[in-house]
């Protein structure tokens, strides 16, 4: 894939600091969608869809119980959303 490594960059840190446990559910909710908004690149469908996949799971986070309903996503679900995305960009050689 020619896709360049380091226009990942904003997305790859997010996802590996909330891996790693460095930031919680609600700032990488924040960090993402800061870093959708910010990012101007045209991507190969591939990556698209992963970004877009995940950036759809963002959306679903709901962080309150209370409001919390059956499509949304708790921290520990987001968690596994990101892992998913961190293991298909790692598939496509950009996960670095």
């Amino acid at each position: 894939m020619s896709e360049d490594p380091l226009a990942l960059s904003p997305f790859v840190t997010l996802i590996r600091d909330f891996l790693a446990g460095r930031i919680d559910a609600d700032a990488f909710e924040r960090g993402y969608l800061r870093a959708s908004r910010e990012d101007g690149q045209h991507r190969p469908r591939a990556v698209f869809l992963v970004l877009d996949t995940l950036f759809a799971d963002v959306d679903a986070y709901c962080p309150d119980p209370a409001l919390r309903g059956p499509d949304d996503l708790d921290a520990a679900a987001l968690r596994e959303a990101a892992a998913r995305a961190a293991a298909r960009l790692e598939a496509l050689g950009l996960y670095q």
